[in-house]
């Protein structure tokens, strides 16, 4: 039986219990040291528990501090530093404005009634209508009889104006051209003089080259209304060039139908004489 006076926490019980017994095994050993072996383990455990909550007061006390050096503020003044800027500045140059240019407008011109023949470099007045009755138109203007009649015939034409039939069978076709004052009713654009000149202003264009060479006057054509109110055979009697000569003779060539001429209440051809004006207004 054990003593029930032996105290279980020293080495006494092991004695004890390791009677007879071979106490070189490691179980004597570690029971033995068992107490030692624990307090050593609770003095780490604990010193370690400690470093961990000091280690950053530590750290903090340890490590080396950054070294601030104060600068000592010194004021500056601007006043002379901005005043020497402002001497120093370079004036802008001044650029003058570029000149606008003037506004190009085109002018047109009411329909004309006017045989008008150009051969010299200054134009002379238009001949009047009664001038116009008693000539045949030409080139040039001459002295000579009075013409016995108001009829000319195309220039391509080989006959001399008068239609041949038979008897009973009617007069012939007439293909003759007229000029003005030889027939009855004289052929008109479509709505009159303001419907032409609103037509002129539409298609009528001012070309650059002339613009730009600074050319104006007055383009004369003339041109053929046909039966049908077409027009054909358009030339230029007398011109201006750079360009203004075929933009007339374009606008004419394109110009929808014009009420034909008429003799004796049949529709005839007549030769039409126009005056277009190139002007640039300032």
């Amino acid at each position: 039986m054990f003593n029930s006076s032996i105290n279980v926490y020293k080495t006494e019980w092991l004695d004890l219990v390791f009677a007879n017994r071979n106490k070189n095994y490691g179980a004597y050993d570690l029971r033995s040291k068992s107490s030692k072996i624990m307090t050593k383990a609770l003095f780490v455990s604990g010193s370690l528990f400690v470093l961990a909550c000091f280690s950053p007061l530590i750290y903090a006390k340890l490590s080396p501090k950054d070294i601030v050096v104060e600068t000592p503020a010194v004021e500056v003044k601007l006043d002379n530093v901005i005043h020497q800027m402002k001497q120093d500045l370079p004036k802008p140059e001044e650029k003058p404005e570029p000149k606008k240019a003037d506004p190009v407008k085109v002018k047109t011109i009411a329909l004309p009634s006017q045989v008008v023949v150009v051969n010299k470099t200054e134009l002379p007045p238009p001949p009047t209508m009664d001038d116009i009755k008693l000539a045949v138109i030409s080139t040039k203007t001459q002295e000579g009889i009075v013409a016995p009649s108001a009829v000319v015939t195309d220039n391509k034409g080989n006959g001399d104006g008068t239609g041949t039939a038979k008897e009973g069978e009617g007069k012939g076709e007439d293909t003759n051209i007229y000029i003005n004052g030889g027939v009855d009713e004289y052929p008109e654009f479509t709505g009159g003089a303001k419907a032409w000149s609103k037509y002129m202003e539409r298609n009528l264009r001012y070309p650059s080259r002339a613009q730009e060479e600074g050319a104006v006057g007055k383009v004369f054509v003339s041109f053929v209304v046909e039966k049908d109110g077409s027009i054909t055979d358009v030339s230029v009697i007398k011109g201006i060039g750079f360009g203004c000569d075929e933009e007339a003779m374009k606008v004419i060539k394109k110009s929808p139908l014009w009420k034909p001429g008429k003799n004796k209440g049949t529709p005839v051809r007549v030769r039409y004489n126009m005056a277009i004006n190139f002007q640039i207004s300032n």
